[in-house]
């Protein structure tokens, strides 16, 4: 995936999607304890999501007369896709609910009771 087509997905994931669900959250309860929750499930959400896979081995594909299905149906096959990987998705959501969730306890953490 390039760069250059990360943008989009920060914007919405990070930035309006994550600023929507802490807006939610502050607007519904002006709690502390609510907000503090939330900047701990976003984190974790960054944080399981933003490892990677290491080397997958193929020693478990079986050669057959026809491989290439094979490989295929475990999709180990590239397929050039458009579509935003879902741990990618939820990366950026992680982020961008425990970013915001920061920016309001910084921001109005005296006012929260």
């Amino acid at each position: 995936m390039a760069l250059r087509s990360l943008w989009k997905p920060v914007l919405l994931y990070t930035g309006l999607l994550g600023l929507l669900t802490v807006g939610t959250v502050y607007f519904a309860t002006h709690s502390l304890a609510f907000i503090l929750v939330l900047a701990a499930v976003g984190l974790l959400v960054a944080v399981l999501n933003g490892g990677t896979a290491g080397t997958t081995s193929l020693g478990g594909a079986e050669n057959s007369d026809d491989g290439e299905a094979e490989f295929d149906e475990a999709g180990l096959l590239p397929h050039p896709s458009t579509a935003v990987p879902l741990r990618l998705t939820l990366l950026l959501y992680g982020l961008g609910v425990f970013l915001w969730s920061l920016a309001v306890l910084i921001v109005l953490g005296d006012t929260l009771a």
